[in-house]
């Protein structure tokens, strides 16, 4: 029987690239199942379409035995040679089955194979187009929200910016478009899910890609960050071309660049400060803008050091509430003990 099938193949390769090959074995396998159900289950029967004409043939496979116990599954040699002349006894026989009406079961069990695959497709097409995102920072368009989310749009997909992802502090309206890290893209069953946030450090690294190019192209290199969401943010950059400042790339001309990136943060402050393989040093830049006089190392196994700095400088060096002193340990990887110069 033909049931029109390479016609249809044809126009599926052509309108959503799923390949004839690719469809058929899952299609053989499909009717297997309809004639079963349509038929009866206890014969093994094998479903065999015609790559060429797409005609249709339903085979009953036998045993080929002495004694036949089963007739559903077994075949006397003597049978098994009046079509198959190379038979033997144990081997495997095709024998080709006039099911009257499969056509019909046919062509509508083809046609749900068909929607089937090509949702299947198109969803691991989603999946694998969004799935490029993962590690990136994206706009998105927010379409509404709760006391507990954000709905939101990223392309033609809709996920949840929870609240607990937000920048502590900040408003989202509907009809915004925001900035968020793809943190991960997962599968599920009703297609693929993109799990987002802007608090996590690697928001503030996605956003300075996006507006500096030397990040983008590997001249300017981010060495370490320390992030307290809506707060501030330390970001130690370092530049791997001795001609590039990598302070004034951040920055950009007028202060463009971290001013793009400031409006995103909605208030949180950001130092972009100078890396070194000096411990001394980063440690003196880490705890920018404050001024520090000198560093001391005092345990270098345990990473312990002291700043002495100016008494006008010390409520700067250690911050509100201690910010500033734990984003440069955080950022350095040092316990860091601020003393006032003139008491000691």
């Amino acid at each position: 029987m033909n049931i029109g099938l390479l016609e249809a193949l044809d126009q599926l390769e052509e309108e959503k690239g799923i390949s004839k090959e690719e469809v058929i074995p899952i299609l053989e396998k499909a009717l297997v199942s309809a004639y079963r159900k349509n038929f009866g289950s206890s014969k093994n029967v094998e479903v065999v379409i015609d790559r060429n004409t797409g005609n249709i043939k339903v085979y009953q496979l036998l045993e080929v035995v002495e004694e036949v116990e089963d007739p559903t599954t077994q075949i006397s040699l003597e049978e098994a040679r009046k079509f198959e002349p190379s038979a033997e006894i144990g081997s495997i026989v095709k024998k080709e089955l006039n099911v009257k009406n499969f056509g019909r079961i046919a062509a509508q069990t083809a046609k749900q194979v068909l929607i089937q695959r090509i949702r299947e497709l198109e969803k691991e097409k989603q999946f694998e187009k969004y799935s490029e995102l993962k590690g990136t920072v994206t706009t998105a368009e927010v379409i509404r929200v709760t006391g507990e989310w954000a709905d939101i749009r990223i392309g033609k997909l809709e996920t949840r910016l929870p609240k607990k992802e937000w920048i502590p502090g900040e408003e989202i309206n509907p009809g915004d478009l925001v900035k968020v890290y793809i943190l991960d893209v997962v599968k599920t069953t009703k297609g693929p899910k993109i799990l987002v946030s802007r608090r996590v450090p690697e928001f503030i690294l996605g956003l300075m890609k996006l507006e500096i190019p030397e990040i983008e192209n590997g001249i300017v290199e981010i060495k370490a960050i320390a992030r307290e969401p809506g707060v501030r943010t330390k970001v130690a950059v370092m530049s791997n071309n001795p001609n590039v400042d990598p302070i004034g790339a951040c920055i950009g001309e007028g202060g463009a660049r971290i001013a793009a990136i400031l409006r995103e943060l909605k208030g949180e402050k950001l130092d972009v400060l100078k890396w070194s393989d000096d411990p001394k040093q980063l440690i003196a830049n880490a705890l920018a803008p404050a001024t520090v006089i000198e560093v001391e190392i005092l345990d270098k196994e345990n990473r312990a050091a002291r700043v002495l700095v100016p008494p006008t400088q010390l409520s700067l060096a250690i911050g509100k509430g201690g910010q500033n002193a734990r984003l440069a340990a955080k950022l350095t990887g040092w316990k860091i003990d601020i003393k006032p110069i003139m008491n000691l």
